[in-house]
């Protein structure tokens, strides 16, 4: 499995308009794409800091769709007023995610 990581700077504003463009234009988008797994947000509103993760099958997945999920960024970024400050890639080494048994 392999991950991207996008890292942003964001107000409170900026972050609710691009969690939106992330549900509704990102996520779909990922969603089609050949080998998606997943993509997981994370923010920090204190800081201002926020993160978003998309997991991917293999690293020809992640690749086939780099170009557009980084134009699907820099367009949630540019939309909210965000500011992107990293765009990496990572294999993911460990991924355990326990199914709950108290629903």
């Amino acid at each position: 499995m392999f991950a991207r990581l996008h890292t942003l700077e964001t107000t409170p504003t900026q972050y609710e308009v691009g969690l939106e463009l992330v549900r509704d234009e990102l996520l779909p988008w990922a969603r089609e794409s050949s080998g998606f797994c997943g993509l997981i947000g994370l923010v920090d509103r204190a800081s201002g800091k926020a993160l978003v993760l998309t997991l991917w099958a293999d690293e020809e997945s992640l690749q086939q769709g780099a170009e557009a999920g980084d134009r699907l960024s820099a367009l949630a970024a540019s939309a909210s007023g965000a500011n992107r400050r990293a765009l990496e890639d990572f294999e993911v080494s460990l991924f355990e995610v326990p199914q709950r048994t108290d629903r």
